[in-house]
């Protein structure tokens, strides 16, 4: 009987470690440092603003690429183009009138 309470025991933490895994091992959304991310709900879908400030490259500017979803639906918008230092960068995810569209995840590409 002890056996078998071990082997259940073992086994139970041993699923519990597998589920927790994968969250665990997914940082969120990565984006560079110096860079912050604000979503906020418009018509029919969300949008995502993205400011760098001091992001460390060669280039001149910066622009985010919104991860939209929409059901099983899946595509990306590509936000404004802007130079290091100033405003945010926003890329919206509209849906249609029946589904909207959320913001699946976001990166943020050199100019």
């Amino acid at each position: 009987m002890r056996r078998k309470t071990a082997g259940l025991t073992v086994a139970i933490l041993s699923l519990l470690c597998l589920a927790a895994a994968p969250a665990s091992a997914s940082g969120g959304d990565q984006y560079p440092p110096g860079c912050f991310s604000q979503l906020y709900s418009i018509y029919f879908g969300q949008a995502i603003a993205v400011n760098c400030g001091d992001y460390p490259t060669e280039g001149y500017g910066y622009r985010v690429v919104a991860h939209c979803t929409s059901g099983s639906t899946f595509w990306f918008s590509y936000g404004t183009f802007v130079p290091f230092g100033f405003g945010p960068s926003v890329a919206e995810c509209e849906g249609g009138l029946l589904t909207t569209a959320a913001v699946g995840g976001y990166h943020v590409i050199d100019n």
